[in-house]
């Protein structure tokens, strides 16, 4: 069986291992009600891990998106407030703002030369700072204001009892795993993230195939935020809390290889699924949240040294095969 198949297998396996873990030892798991906003709160982490992805793959980090994040779901609330406003605009607006974040982490990385590190983490602290500069405020103090536009707080609903943002999230899955395996940039991205100098050799625009990555990075923060903010009917500067390492964590689990050329968009759904999971169940057992933070360095740790042994015996596998059809032909 393909190498890819059983690593996504595998990832399927340890969300339904959790599932009927909290299955059996909670009363509430299977709720109709807490299955629902599993799914929704799956949504934000997993939209941003989606864009994560086409960094990671492409040989890349992104530390940013938490900062991004805020500032968009922020940049929605103000732009409610606009007499008029559509909401689609107001949506718009929001995912523009995470798509031009993510050209300034773009920018820094193949212009200024910095680290995707470094880059990524110095943009975030300026994002969030930003979001704090145009945050409501009374007396002096950062408060969140109600959104009554109800034309954008309408995109934060339910359709047919499912959230709108986990429809968005499944479509934009399908659509990423399509530009990956279905187009020059995806495979130009997989180049790339596999070896960066050959892939410049064999006529890859790196600088290009690396900025657009940010670029899907950053608005695909910018969407998770709007929605999140319409849901709210509220943006807040802590909107983005703990989103990027979560993000990170999901697509580590979902076996997209930190260090590129490995990995789908269909991992990194299961990875947000699988994030949200444990949080879901760290809520169900009433543990601290100090938890989360063990479990979020944890799993990072034990995915990405399961995945390097796992690319290690598949190595090792497709080199016996090759030289057995040598010896075969010889």
């Amino acid at each position: 069986m393909n190498t890819k198949i059983i690593r996504i297998l595998i990832s399927l396996g340890l969300v339904l291992i959790l599932a009927v873990i909290f299955t059996f030892t909670t009363d509430s798991f299977l709720h109709a009600r807490n299955i629902t906003e599993l799914l929704r709160e799956s949504s934000m982490v997993g939209i941003v891990a989606l864009g994560v992805s086409f960094v990671i793959i492409g040989g890349g980090i992104d530390l940013s998106t938490g900062g991004i994040v805020a500032l968009c779901g922020l940049v929605c609330a103000r732009l409610s407030f606009i007499p008029g406003i559509p909401g689609i605009v107001v949506l718009l607006g929001g995912v523009l703002t995470g798509a031009i974040c993510g050209a300034i982490n773009a920018f820094l990385v193949t212009r200024v030369h910095l680290t995707e590190f470094v880059g990524t983490l110095a943009s975030g602290f300026v994002f969030s700072g930003l979001a704090m500069l145009i945050a409501f405020r009374k007396g002096g103090i950062i408060q969140s204001k109600v959104i009554t536009n109800a034309s954008f707080t309408f995109l934060g609903g339910k359709i047919a009892g499912i959230y709108n943002i986990f429809v968005v999230w499944v479509v934009l899955m399908i659509v990423m795993m399509l530009i990956l395996t279905r187009t020059k940039f995806g495979l130009h991205t997989y180049a790339q993230g596999s070896n960066a100098k050959s892939a410049l050799m064999s006529g890859v625009n790196n600088i290009s195939v690396k900025s657009m990555g940010f670029i899907i990075c950053g608005a695909c923060a910018g969407i998770a935020a709007s929605f999140v903010a319409a849901k709210n009917a509220a943006g807040t500067v802590t909107m983005g809390n703990d989103v990027a390492f979560q993000a990170i964590a999901a697509c580590v689990v979902g076996g997209i290889v930190l260090g590129g050329g490995r990995g789908n968009a269909l991992g990194a759904f299961l990875g947000g699924l699988f994030m949200q999971l444990i949080l879901n169940g760290i809520y169900k057992y009433k543990l601290s949240t100090a938890f989360q933070w063990i479990l979020l360095g944890a799993i990072i740790v034990l995915a990405t040294a399961f995945d390097a042994q796992f690319n290690k015996l598949s190595f090792g596998r497709k080199k016996n095969r090759a030289a057995a059809v040598k010896e075969a032909g010889n």
